[in-house]
């Protein structure tokens, strides 16, 4: 099970670089290449993983419909997107083939542009300390 650790902002949460492709892209036999790497925050309030517009934009990835995402205080409807997601785990990385992820607005200045959501931590072990360090194993 590859695994990566560091430290994290406890105001914000652990926030890791990931690849991301167009949906389909990856093919089990061949290694990734060419995906575009973008920051992404390990959100465990997130039932789902999302990318924000400007990402959809520079992969040139199209809409595959709407859903309802649901917050605390509201619903809105959102674009959903398949794409394929490599996590890097220092000297290996971790492909995720045909990953439906939702459109969100990052709040401003925020330093990602990506939401791992639960439909992907809970595929693996995550460990938050109260030191500020957090281990994140699929």
């Amino acid at each position: 099970m590859p695994c990566l650790s560091g430290k994290y902002n406890p105001q914000i949460g652990p926030l890791i670089n990931v690849g991301l492709l167009i949906g389909g892209t990856l093919r089990p036999t061949k290694p990734p290449k060419g995906a575009k790497g973008f920051p992404a925050l390990i959100d465990t309030g997130a039932s789902g993983s999302c990318i924000a517009p400007a990402v959809a934009q520079s992969l040139g990835v199209s809409p595959i419909g709407m859903y309802p995402m649901v917050s605390a205080t509201h619903t809105v409807p959102m674009n959903m997107y398949l794409i394929d997601i490599v996590i890097p785990f220092g000297g290996t990385t971790f492909a995720l083939s045909g990953i439906q992820v939702m459109e969100f607005a990052p709040p401003a200045g925020s330093t990602f542009q990506v939401i791992i959501g639960r439909d992907i931590i809970c595929r693996g072990v995550l460990n938050l300390g109260f030191d500020g360090h957090f281990s994140f194993c699929l």
